[in-house]
């Protein structure tokens, strides 16, 4: 079939080419109105014609590499000389950076300029500055034993516990002061309880069998002075004690000296030291603080109420 194919080509090609050489002496002299008709009426010269615009298409010149450039060969390296071409019309780029404003400095003559409905800072209230001895921390409220010194009893909370109880450890307690901070319409009633001893060159001896005195509570008079409640403790100078008569006290006075194992000439002894003794008041006695005990009520500063009793123990 390829063979054929070829052969008919070839045919065809032939007796083109002889139709378009017997064109070519036909036109020769022969007016363009002329050409056009024979070409109208000429099947071999139309053929011939389309055979030759396809031999046409058909011969087109193959471009051929010319290979790659080659370092150092100048015929191979465009070097363009135009500075139109050359210049640079890309813009280099850079960050921009935000601007600081420069802080202003306030002038003598400036004017406040605060709107109503804006919000001003308030000054914080100043500390109180507090007296010298032992602190009782309510919180907002404080309390100060001025002048004495103290320790914790037990393990407590004074803004929580209603009860607090403190070891004294200064020797007179009636030369201190209850001084309150930070407080509205404070109260403070005090009650004590008292213990007998004798005492006299031959030693100390207590008297526990005689138990101790409870006194009645008793409100103390306090005074406002710079924003502060102080309460005196000089009461306690006048301490009382339960009735008792020289029976009760020579009594409590030998079972105290037996427990202790003591000698009899000892226990004679003691027993002249009391005989002419009638009450608590009568030398060799003497009535010492047991504790002190404080009902305190009242507002701090912001207005909550609190409410404590306080001990402390001599």
């Amino acid at each position: 079939m390829i063979f054929k194919g070829r052969t008919l080509s070839y045919k065809i090609i032939t007796y083109a080419t002889k139709s378009y050489q017997l064109l070519v002496e036909n036109c020769v002299n022969s007016t363009l109105a002329e050409i056009f008709y024979i070409l109208k009426h000429s099947t071999a010269a139309t053929y011939a014609f389309a055979i030759l615009l396809f031999s046409a298409c058909g011969n087109k010149e193959q471009k051929q590499s010319r290979g790659a450039i080659v370092l150092g060969d100048s015929t191979t390296i465009i070097t363009e000389k135009d500075s139109q071409f050359l210049k640079d019309d890309v813009l280099d780029m850079e960050p921009i950076q935000p601007e600081t404003p420069a802080p202003t400095q306030p002038t003598p003559d400036t004017k406040d300029t605060t709107t109503k409905g804006s919000t001003t800072s308030i000054p914080e209230t100043e500390k109180p500055v507090l007296e010298k001895g032992f602190v009782v921390d309510f919180g907002e409220a404080k309390m100060v034993l001025a002048g004495l010194d103290a320790n914790d009893a037990r393990k407590q909370n004074a803004q929580k516990d209603a009860g607090l109880t403190y070891v004294l450890k200064s020797n007179d307690i009636s030369v201190g002061n209850v001084v309150f901070h930070n407080v509205k319409n404070v109260i403070v009633k005090q009650r004590y309880q008292t213990k007998l001893i004798l005492k006299s060159a031959l030693g100390r001896l207590d008297l526990k069998e005689l138990g101790l005195y409870t006194s009645d509570w008793k409100p103390l008079n306090g005074k406002n002075t710079a924003g502060k409640e102080s309460f005196g403790l000089n009461a306690l100078n006048n301490l009382s004690y339960a009735s008792v008569n020289n029976n009760k006290i020579a009594n409590a006075a030998d079972r105290e000296l037996r427990k202790r194992r003591t000698s009899s000439r000892n226990i004679q002894a003691w027993m002249k030291e009391i005989k002419k003794t009638r009450n608590a008041q009568d030398k060799p006695c003497e009535v010492i603080l047991d504790n002190v005990q404080w009902q305190v009520s009242g507002t701090d500063a912001k207005g909550k109420p609190f409410q404590k009793t306080i001990r402390v123990d001599a």
